[in-house]
């Protein structure tokens, strides 16, 4: 085999390889990336963006059906499943190209294969056959291989019956029923989905509460929107795998694995908890001239911090650790309907002498124009320096909104002014929370 060298070699091209990819040829160096199936990962092909177009096509259908209240007279004709998937694959499609033409245009070097190590300077690419097709050298290699959906015990993805979130996302046609095990993101947005286009769901959780992880007040009105449209929400639930006969479709969704068979044993690196790589604040691994970035890291599971990790590990692979990972502020959205998001300070649950405010949509007049009034902002504030600590947004935008909590959060400011904020906007409402902390909100009534 012929023996190709690069400066960096990343493994995988979802957000955090792309990334990585692009910034390092930036930085000078030469670059390889390597593949085993599409261009974008996870979050392109089979994760986030297919997920909101579908999403996004439940929202216009709704807007259709209620374009009565604007004085319409609409006749929508029936949906038909199939030609909503056929253009999420038309547009996924394309959206690849377009991440393929950028990689091309920075004169990284595409290749396609399954990629494992030789050893840490060394990397062997196979087909899909297993054979060995290609041998690498470089200077420094990063991991951005990933992760997969996670399997429950006894009930393995078979495809049909028993599937995962990205055989549902290929689904030709809507089914009758559908069981949906796993109460987080993932689950809620694809409740919320096929809830909206006629399946009678199902969505079991055994915790106490969907988003255990989330605030108490999002999770229950996530819960009381998901009921109003007819999904049977179970909690505390352990039982709902023993009833599986009577559903056409049982969807998994409880966490995600890494992808980790890399013969990571043969460059010497080590991983912890449930097989993610151990990562130093600079994405560095214990092997120094290797990174990992992304899922497969384990820090935070998302598109856009593994992104911003992509790009920090090429810095460094470049230039010698120069840039630390700042994960203090991450904002999370999930798409339910409607969406629900939040940020706070890395070290919120320490934090002493809170106060909070809370402002509702039904008393914001932009979301009395559109229409969407449901939901509410809830700000956290110290008492003392008065500086905002987190956010929770369920309503209408709330996915652009935390953007801009976010930047008020990290901006580390100790006042947010009414004069900020145009009127009339979903953002002011943010201001809204914020004030009635203090109980200075002049758009509230009087407590009484």
């Amino acid at each position: 085999m012929d023996l190709d060298k690069y400066d960096i070699v990343v493994i995988g091209s979802g957000p955090a390889g792309f990334a990585t990819a692009v910034r390092a040829v930036q930085l000078g160096a030469k670059v390889a990336i390597i593949e085993k199936s599409f261009i974008g990962g996870t979050c392109l092909n089979c994760g986030c963006l297919p997920t909101k177009f579908l999403w996004q096509a439940l929202k216009l259908k709704q807007r259709i059906q209620k374009s009565y209240e604007y004085g319409f007279k609409v006749n929508s004709e029936p949906i038909i499943f199939s030609d909503i998937l056929a253009k999420k694959d038309r547009n996924i499609a394309n959206l690849r190209k377009g991440m393929r033409t950028i990689l091309s245009s920075y004169n990284v070097d595409i290749i396609e294969g399954v990629a494992s190590f030789r050893d840490k300077n060394n990397l062997i690419v196979s087909n899909n056959e297993g054979n060995n097709i290609l041998e690498i050298f470089a200077n420094k290699i990063v991991i951005a291989s990933g992760t997969s959906p996670s399997v429950m015990k006894g009930f393995a993805f078979e495809g049909n019956k028993i599937i995962n979130s990205t055989d549902a996302l290929n689904l030709k046609e809507i089914p009758k029923n559908m069981l949906v095990v796993g109460g987080g993101a993932i689950g809620i947005e694809m409740a919320t989905i096929f809830s909206g286009f006629g399946c009678y769901v199902t969505l079991a959780e055994n915790e106490n509460c969907l988003l255990p992880n989330e605030d108490r007040e999002v999770s229950e009105e996530v819960k009381r929107n998901l009921i109003k449209q007819g999904v049977d929400v179970l909690v505390s639930c352990f039982d709902a795998l023993n009833n599986i006969d009577k559903y056409e479709k049982v969807l998994i969704v409880i966490g995600r694995m890494p992808n980790n068979d890399l013969k990571l044993e043969r460059a010497g690196i080590k991983t912890i908890g449930k097989g993610f790589l151990e990562t130093n604040e600079f994405c560095q691994t214990n092997v120094s001239n290797i990174y990992a970035v992304g899922d497969i890291a384990g820090k935070s599971l998302l598109a856009y911090t593994a992104q911003n990790e992509g790009a920090i590990a090429a810095e460094n692979a470049v230039k010698m650790n120069s840039i630390s990972i700042d994960n203090s502020v991450i904002p999370q959205v999930v798409f339910s309907m409607p969406q629900s998001s939040s940020v706070k300070v890395s070290n919120f649950l320490k934090c002493r002498d809170v106060i909070y405010g809370k402002f509702p949509f039904t008393a914001n007049s932009r979301a009395f124009i559109e229409k969407e009034r449901s939901g509410f902002v809830k700000c956290a504030v110290d008492k003392a320096n008065k500086k905002p600590l987190a956010f929770w947004i369920v309503g209408a935008h709330s996915d652009e909104l935390i953007n801009f909590a976010s930047q008020i959060i990290k901006s580390d400011i100790n006042k947010i002014s009414r004069e900020s904020v145009f009127h009339p906007s979903f953002s002011e409402s943010l201001f809204n929370a914020y004030e009635d902390a203090f109980d200075k909100c002049v758009d509230l009534a009087k407590k009484i």
